[in-house]
């Protein structure tokens, strides 16, 4: 259930956090920076040896150098072990009596609903039999009346209490949390006017990107300052505008590719440079975290943003990296190149499932977040552009959890799912999804796609079990091959895959996936940027048919994976 406290707007979540591992890893840094310091301590002694000579005179030097390298190093265990035990303290003292109150609050606002809707109809019972009805049954249904509204209005108190202390709660997480990142940018890199350090601890105190656009934008002079000290916050905050952060960005990134990294996480940032190089014109890197999830975590901007009038957002799926960069870049320039005034973000910016993962919303659930903020600081930025977010296989479960969170669909005006594992099966979401004003939703499902059947049908007790072909208003298009308005013929995706190969575990055949130039799926989502409609009839002229058109393809399955 997706709720929000009725006076300040918190989201009724549950803030995710181990008090016992925080206080764990603050009393770790607290040892190393005791170490540290017993260290400089032997070093220091070292400075003071006695006799003359060359090679005294070069230990003398090494040992100052090497003291006052550890007294940098001590300051940042310090700061560490101090930042994670108050922050620990608070988490204690303030989110787990939030969370402990979820439960409740959405009990109570069941309580509430049910009681509300009691009270309107023993409303309409008193007022037909008022019209009607003897005078003893008059009095009765009045009584009734009477009755299911101070129901209702207990509840609403009862309710109404609980949010109160909810929100006093998160008010003193929020702020402790807003203190631990404050302190922690104070604490590392160089000095900083007073200025800069107030204006940096106002963007990170930022309750939403539109906030932090404003608070920028007020201050240009700091601007340079700040994300040359701290360009791995600046470049990472939603609601800086992306040509800021596409300049911190990739100076981050070139300053670690030339350190050369090793193994898989060296292959990841080699990969991401090498797709940075790509043009003309070469993408923007508008996000890129290196070392904050399991894999590195990036998005791509391809196109002109700020002169944009139609913004894609592409959202992979499970098995994704930023090695595979590239051929989702092929995708953004062929949508780009549909039509004027068009630009589109490849976003890789959650730790994608492997199969094992897959049937659970856990992925989901960490990345609908991070979706969520870089929506929203994208309509923050460009208000005026149309937004669509194109998303494949899980990533499709990821983003209709963070556009169904809320009832605005986050700014987004087409939301098209290919290939997708699967809607979350959350009567809230669902809801938002289906009643956003101004949202569109499509989805498509090639015949030849046991994978996302299978993802489907496979998520615990259901998860993600839902079919988004047909949800009452959203359009379905063909993935199956046929002709484009031209005559020209659009290929079949004969799998699960979004580009070339890769069609998961069960036999079908290598070829065009969904977001491929020249098939049926990627000729009708740019015929949706365009226009608003697909360009093909389903199962039109050209269309084949696939193994899963079988009737009656495997009947034990508890849910039909293709028809609710």
């Amino acid at each position: 259930m997706s709720l929000t406290s009725p006076n300040r707007g918190y989201p009724l979540e549950r803030l995710e956090g181990n008090a016992g591992s925080m206080s764990w890893w603050s009393g770790a840094f607290g040892r190393v920076a005791g170490s540290l310091g017993d260290l400089r301590t032997t070093v220091q002694a070292a400075t003071d040896l006695d006799g003359v000579g060359a090679s005294i005179r070069a230990a003398r030097s090494d040992a100052q150098e090497v003291a006052g390298a550890l007294a940098a190093e001590i300051a940042e265990a310090e700061l560490l072990s101090g930042v994670l035990q108050r922050y620990s303290d608070a988490y204690s003292s303030s989110a787990e009596a939030a969370n402990r109150l979820i439960d409740d609050i959405e009990s109570a606002h069941a309580s509430w609903t049910s009681a509300a809707a009691e009270a309107e109809n023993a409303g309409l019972r008193a007022l037909w039999t008022s019209r009607s009805g003897e005078p003893a049954d008059v009095r009765r249904a009045n009584d009734a009346a009477q009755d299911a509204v101070e129901t209702r209005e207990a509840a609403a108190s009862d309710l109404a209490d609980l949010w109160e202390q909810y929100e006093s709660h998160y008010s003193a997480w929020d702020t402790a949390y807003d203190a631990a990142l404050a302190e922690l940018a104070g604490g590392a890199g160089p000095a900083m006017t007073a200025a800069s350090r107030s204006l940096l601890d106002q963007l990170l105190a930022a309750d939403t990107p539109q906030e932090v656009l404003e608070l920028w934008l007020a201050h240009p002079e700091l601007h340079d300052e700040i994300a040359g000290a701290h360009p791995d916050i600046i470049g990472n905050l939603d609601g800086i505008p992306y040509d800021v952060r596409g300049r911190v960005n990739r100076e981050r990134l070139e300053a670690l590719y030339e350190s050369e990294p090793t193994g898989e996480f060296g292959e990841q940032i080699e990969a991401l440079w090498n797709t940075l190089l790509q043009g003309p014109p070469p993408p923007m890197l508008v996000s890129f975290d290196p070392n904050g999830s399991a894999q590195v975590t990036a998005a791509l901007a391809y196109g002109d943003l700020a002169s944009a009038t139609d913004i894609n957002v592409l959202v992979p799926g499970m098995l994704s990296n930023v090695t595979g960069m590239g051929e989702w870049g092929a995708s953004s320039r062929a949508l780009n190149a549909a039509g004027p005034g068009i630009a589109s973000v490849v976003w890789f910016g959650y730790d994608s499932p492997s199969v094992i993962e897959e049937p659970s919303m856990q992925r989901a659930n960490d990345g609908a977040p991070a979706l969520r903020s870089f929506l929203l600081g994208l309509d923050a930025v460009h208000p005026m552009a149309e937004k669509a977010v194109i998303a494949h296989s899980y990533g499709s479960t990821t983003a209709a959890l963070a556009i169904g969170s809320r009832p605005d669909a986050l700014g987004v005006d087409q939301f098209i799912a290919v290939g997708s594992a699967g809607f979350p099966s959350d009567a809230q979401v669902l809801s938002n999804l289906q009643n956003a004003d101004g949202l569109q939703m499509y989805a498509t499902l090639s015949e030849n796609d046991a994978w996302a059947r299978i993802g489907r049908d496979t998520s615990w007790g259901g998860a993600h079990g839902t079919v988004p072909e047909t949800l009452p208003g959203v359009i379905e298009f063909g993935s199956d091959g046929g002709y484009a308005a031209g005559g020209e013929h659009l290929a079949p995706t004969p799998g699960h895959a979004a580009h070339d190969g890769g069609n998961g575990p069960l036999p079908s055949g290598d070829g065009e996936g969904y977001l491929v130039e020249g098939s049926e799926s990627f000729y009708n989502i740019q015929q949706i940027i365009l226009t608003g409609e697909p360009g093909t009839e389903m199962d039109g002229d050209g269309s084949e048919r696939g193994f899963w058109d079988l009737p009656d393809w495997l009947r034990w399955l508890p849910v039909d994976p293709y028809r609710t």
